[in-house]
């Protein structure tokens, strides 16, 4: 098989993450797992040991750079490496990252289905083709800082007490940003919270915002002191707010779009208290 007919095979141009000098980096059409990449050589050899040596040195720094960003990205558990060269033997390397669970994407679940075995390659999550070339942008600008798409908002904002903040809080700013040029976040004051929850937060107010303030997908932090969201939206422009989808049907009138994102069932602050006073009981 030739260089032109393997890059066919795996979709290139359209699947095109990055261009080295002597290695293509594409996002496998079929995503065993979710960023799942295909690592091709530019060199007409079919032995990994046959490829040059500037080829080889710059394999070894390319390995560190998608590690780095897959991690940022989909903060994977582990990832595998699988270079077979059996029906393609052009040198090439299925690159797989693994999750001990699924992992949301787009409002969408994707699962490893095989951990912690060794991943089987026909075991595929299944992406329409909006949600792929979403998946590519994404990986194309963290890995190039060139952004294929624009986002979908100016300005959105998002709210919470983030009280012993954890990968639910995590997740819908991330998302948030995802969607948007500006993330503005609210984050209820202590007499807020006492006054809706009835009872204090375990974080102060100022560490709370100080924690939020340091997510790298936060641009700014603002103080909640009431629930009053159209007065937010007026005062800063919004163009959308996000929320957890177990708003739905709940969430009061606002002028701008709401979008609605998948509840993170795994985790919630309500939880890690009651662990929290079971632990030290």
């Amino acid at each position: 098989m030739t260089i032109g007919k393997i890059l066919e095979k795996f979709g290139f141009p359209g699947t095109k993450i990055k261009e080295y000098k002597y290695w293509y980096l594409l996002l496998r059409p079929k995503q065993v797992t979710l960023g799942a990449l295909v690592l091709i050589s530019k060199e007409d050899v079919t032995k990994f040991s046959e490829i040059s040596s500037a080829s080889f040195q710059e394999y070894s720094g390319i390995i560190p750079e998608i590690e780095k960003n897959l991690s940022q990205v989909f903060q994977y558990d582990k990832i595998n490496y699988l270079m077979l060269m059996m029906v393609d033997p052009q040198v090439h390397q299925h690159i797989i990252p693994r999750y001990s669970q699924p992992i949301q994407f787009q409002g969408k679940e994707f699962q490893d289905f095989d951990w912690p075995n060794m991943p089987t390659l026909n075991k595929v999550n299944e992406m329409e083709s909006g949600e792929f070339l979403k998946l590519r942008d994404v990986l194309v600008e963290k890995f190039s800082g060139i952004s294929q798409i624009s986002k979908r908002y100016k300005r959105v904002y998002t709210t919470g007490c983030f009280d012993l903040f954890h990968t639910g809080h995590l997740n819908i700013l991330k998302k948030s940003k995802e969607i948007c040029d500006y993330l503005l976040v609210g984050v209820s004051t202590d007499e807020l919270m006492e006054k809706e929850k009835d009872k204090r937060p375990v974080f102060s107010f100022a560490e709370r915002v100080e924690i939020v303030r340091s997510i790298k997908y936060v641009d700014e932090v603002i103080a909640q002191t009431d629930k009053n969201k159209q007065k937010i939206v007026d005062q800063y422009h919004i163009d959308a707010i996000t929320v957890g989808d177990d708003w739905k049907g709940k969430y009061p009138p606002v002028s701008c779009e709401v979008v609605y994102f998948p509840y993170t069932q795994t985790v919630s602050s309500q939880g890690l208290k009651a662990k929290i006073e079971e632990i030290t009981s």
